[in-house]
């Protein structure tokens, strides 16, 4: 509607007519410049709209969640897409291990629901902890065939697809597996990634519910399940998420090393 608009108020100055019939300017190939670097956004037909919904448990995988959220709808808004990091205010975060959520979204038209804090119709996923694929539908009033997964495992992809009914299959674009734990810098003594010490966690709890974080953003495992994320979606460039991300080094292993299944095509 407002793309509408500007066509026609451009027709009416007496700028060039449209010389792609069905296909807005807004909608050729950009180039934009960023802090010295030049991203190229490929030409798309439709126009853009993603939201992200980031699945996680509370207090102990929180920050990993909001370093995923907070990073794509970063990179997303500099290279000048309208885009909204939500908080989550529907589930309790500060629940151990309970589930929660963190959500993003980003078009290149203004985002009418930027107050609705869940996604309405959520087409990227990710899961912070493997177990989560077989707990709750992340696919509810996710189009047709138009959903991406991506999960945090070491299994093999055609393992965790068991898990998944089939009303959620009907839903399911391509699953994406990335071995985060395996690919993230292992930070303090404990095996397992999502463990901190209590100072660390304190600082964690103040920058939670839209505060300012006062840790990196984008480290642990939150970098290379983002670098999986982006490399399988291929909406946005690597090289510009990876500006945002703290842990570069890491997401760049999870861009390179990922399995995926392209399961809507089969």
């Amino acid at each position: 509607m407002l793309a509408s608009a500007r066509n026609a108020a451009q027709a009416a100055a007496g700028g060039d007519e449209n010389r792609f019939p069905g296909l807005d300017d807004d909608y050729r190939r950009r180039t934009m410049t960023v802090s010295c670097r030049r991203y190229t956004i490929p030409e798309a037909s439709t126009p853009v709209h993603h939201e992200l919904t980031v699945w996680s448990r509370g207090i102990i995988m929180d920050k990993e969640a909001r370093d995923v959220s907070t990073c794509i709808a970063t990179a997303a808004r500099k290279l000048g897409y309208y885009a909204e990091n939500v908080s989550d205010y529907v589930d309790d975060p500060d629940r151990t291990n309970c589930l929660v959520r963190r959500y993003a979204r980003f078009a290149d038209e203004p985002i009418l629901d930027r107050f609705v804090y869940e996604n309405p119709n959520p087409d990227w996923v990710v899961l912070v902890e493997e177990t989560i694929i077989k707990a709750v539908n992340f696919f509810h009033r996710t189009h047709p065939a138009k959903g991406v997964l991506v999960v945090n495992s070491a299994r093999d992809p055609q393992y965790l697809l068991k898990f998944l009914p089939e009303h959620m299959l009907a839903k399911l674009d391509k699953l994406v597996v990335v071995d985060g734990c395996g690919l993230a810098e292992q930070r303090g003594s404990s095996p397992w990634m999502f463990v901190r010490d209590l100072s660390e966690l304190a600082f964690d709890r103040m920058s939670t519910e839209g505060a300012v974080e006062r840790l990196a953003i984008g480290r642990g495992i939150a970098a290379p399940l983002l670098g999986a994320l982006v490399a399988a979606t291929g909406e946005l460039p690597v090289e510009a998420v990876a500006d945002v991300v703290a842990d570069r080094d890491a997401m760049l292993r999870g861009a390179a090393k990922h399995a995926v299944i392209q399961y809507a095509a089969a």
